[in-house]
């Protein structure tokens, strides 16, 4: 009885972690998403109009098209400490996201 009882926690336990992880990509990206918006909040508006199209493009996994207004932002504009550490942790996420994307379509054909 006892032996059961600890082994159904032990799955239940181990269902919640899975899903907890199976889902944190996703919820980490979108920190960083809003990371960006929030650092850009008191910007120009076409400043932040193209935060917008970043945080779409990422969203729809464009996700070159978000690494170059990325750049663009990043270039063009003078920026803070924070604005260019949300910048950086984005381009490093899009970047890792191109890869895992590019190795599962390599995985995928073999």
């Amino acid at each position: 009885m006892r032996v059961r009882l600890i082994n159904f926690v032990l799955i239940g336990v181990l269902s919640i972690v899975m899903v907890a992880c199976d889902s944190n990509q996703e919820k980490h990206q979108q920190t960083l998403e809003e990371q960006l918006v929030d650092n850009f909040a008191s910007s120009d508006q076409s400043v932040r109009e193209r935060v917008a199209i970043i945080v779409e493009a990422s969203k729809n996994k464009n996700y070159t098209k978000a690494m170059n207004e990325l750049g663009i932002l990043s270039a063009s504009q003078i920026n803070n400490s924070s604005q260019e550490y949300a910048i950086k942790r984005l381009m490093e996420q899009l970047r890792f996201n191109m890869e895992e994307e590019e190795l599962a379509r390599r995985d995928g054909s073999t």
